[in-house]
């Protein structure tokens, strides 16, 4: 399955919704839209998981480059409603002691920035 990720401003914050998997073949296109996000000034990104199927170290790398990303511009990187198997994942690597990770949008965007 591919990747389809759709990019929404919502009060200053970009939302990544993605849909599909995560992996060797589309984790580029992950990366390309955190960090035009990024670019464009964004103070928080942030990644909606909850319709993610499969991530594989590939795509987890990402998130850890986003994450650094984001800190080099000041700005705040997040994963949001992450599966249950994202969140193992996650959890397992360690991952959850380096990434901001949300239940929902709402959560995240409650947060100052």
């Amino acid at each position: 399955m591919l990747l389809r990720l759709d990019v929404e401003d919502r009060d200053g914050t970009a939302l990544i919704t993605a849909t599909g998997e995560i992996d060797a073949a589309t984790a580029d296109s992950l990366s390309t839209a955190v960090t035009g996000a990024l670019e464009d000034g964004s103070p928080r990104v942030l990644v909606d998981f909850a319709q993610v199927t499969f991530i594989d170290s590939t795509g987890l790398g990402v998130l850890v480059k986003a994450h650094r990303g984001a800190g080099e511009k000041g700005a705040i990187f997040g994963v949001v409603h992450p599966t249950p198997q994202t969140l193992k994942l996650i959890r397992v690597l360690g991952l959850d002691l380096l990434l901001n990770i949300y239940d929902s949008p709402e959560q995240a965007l409650a947060e100052p920035s």
